[in-house]
């Protein structure tokens, strides 16, 4: 069905969606944010705050954008993406001026943690469901930009903070490392809290749906046939929780991206493994760790397109498997990079580079299996497994490594669960309902 209603351009929703998912995607900043933010809180702090206390503040913030966006989801659908996102513009703004006031763990957890987290929720979804209505002929590849900028928006921003927090470019054992950073933090969560609210306030504002029933010129909606991955059908989020193939999804995401972030969490440590004498033990550990996390930040970006197309391409299932494969034999790999620095930086760019995919090929998924016209509201839910994920990811890693007696052991583990994903891939099958539960009427898209 097509509309003689003039429209909008549909690639401008697009560029909206890039520009929030820059300001978005600067979670992922925490690893050169913890840099400076940790011996501010000491400076304030009666007893010693760890960096490995400080990694709660990332798995927090993780956990609380996964869990705001089943609210989020639905309430795009009510109130539409745009009021949607500039909630999350409120609240992020909110996280970030707070935390130029605190000088406590806690209430890093409750600014950054909770309040950043929660505006990343009510952000994230929105771009990504409302590009899907614009895009049904590219589904995956859209995805994959729209979420591309959330991989990059921490290459981008890791510099930003370098400067503002340490513009002599200090080392962290010079003895004026401290005093000249601290004084810089506050201003630092001002300037970023500003620059994150123009970028999400000026994406939302290209966020508008399609009229009812509008279609891209010249493409015709492909009727499902007979062993087609997608449904041809529209379930709200209340059905979609019933179906089997939902929990496979969910358990799919999770095993698929707590592998990746395991690896993602780990590999500098793994690194830099050292002996009795604090030497290293392999000889990556002279690796230069900023052009490494740089170049893996972009990988993750480019992967999310690159996998999105190859949904379009070949299918989501197909996809997926492929993804998973490739994943699991770079994870019984990995422990090998340690022979050499540059083959260490090949393996693990490309797992960034798996990693990234989940972020397209899932929300791909969640439309072919459930339909589009709840996606903000199935995501949200189905995405509730990356927060999971990510805060065992963020939070456990070490944990992990000393109850497997090694990184060995943890790199094997995550091959099987990747190995685990690909095979509930073979099992998922699209959902079939002949009639609406609700009405008893035909379903139709």
């Amino acid at each position: 069905m097509t509309t003689e209603e003039k429209v909008m351009n549909r690639w401008i929703v697009v560029i909206g969606a890039i520009l929030i998912q820059l300001a978005l995607g600067t979670i992922y900043t925490w690893g050169t944010m913890t840099i400076f933010v940790t011996p501010y809180l000491n400076v304030y702090s009666p007893e010693a705050v760890e960096s490995t206390a400080t990694v709660y503040i990332f798995g927090l913030g993780l956990l609380s954008f996964a869990i705001t966006m089943i609210f989020a989801g639905q309430l795009q659908q009510k109130i539409g993406p745009k009021k949607t996102a500039l909630i999350g513009a409120v609240v992020l703004g909110a996280g970030m001026f707070l935390s130029a006031g605190m000088t406590s763990l806690i209430g890093m957890l409750i600014s950054y943690g909770i309040l950043f987290g929660a505006g990343i929720g009510f952000g994230y979804v929105t771009p990504i469901a409302c590009a899907a209505k614009w895009f049904p002929d590219k589904k995956g590849f859209i995805n994959g930009i729209a979420v591309a900028g959330f991989g990059a928006g921490s290459f981008i921003f890791n510099y930003v903070i370098k400067g503002i927090a340490n513009p002599a470019n200090l080392e962290v054992n010079d003895p004026n490392f401290v005093a000249d950073v601290s004084k810089n933090i506050p201003l630092l969560f001002v300037v970023l809290g500003i620059i994150y609210i123009i970028l999400i306030v000026v994406g939302a504002l290209t966020l508008n749906n399609p009229p009812e029933g509008w279609t891209p010129e010249g493409w015709t909606p492909p009727a499902p046939k007979e062993g087609s991955v997608a449904s041809g059908l529209d379930f709200s989020r209340n059905e979609i929780v019933k179906f089997p193939q939902f929990w496979y999804l969910w358990l799919m995401f999770i095993l698929s991206a707590i592998s990746g972030l395991m690896v993602i969490g780990s590999y500098a440590s793994f690194a830099k493994s050292v002996d009795a004498s604090d030497n290293f033990i392999y000889v990556i550990g002279v690796s230069d760790f900023v052009l490494i996390g740089s170049l893996a930040a972009l990988f993750n970006g480019l992967g999310r397109i690159a996998w999105g197309k190859m949904a379009d391409i070949l299918n989501y299932k197909k996809a997926m498997l492929l993804m998973f494969s490739i994943q699991s034999v770079l994870m019984f790999l990995y422990f090998t990079t340690n022979i050499d620095v540059i083959y260490f930086t090949i393996i693990t760019c490309a797992i960034y580079f798996c990693f990234g995919g989940n972020f397209s090929l899932f929300p791909t998924a969640t439309t072919d299996l459930f339909g589009a016209k709840y996606l903000g509201a199935n995501y949200g839910i189905v995405f509730t497994a990356y927060g999971i994920a990510g805060f065992i990811g963020a939070t456990m890693v070490n944990t992990f490594v000393t109850l497997f007696g090694g990184y060995l052991v943890l790199f094997i583990i995550m091959g099987c669960m990747s190995v685990g994903a690909a095979i509930l891939t073979f099992i998922i099958q699209p959902p079939k309902s002949p009639e609406n539960t609700l009405t008893g009427e035909p379903r139709l898209r």
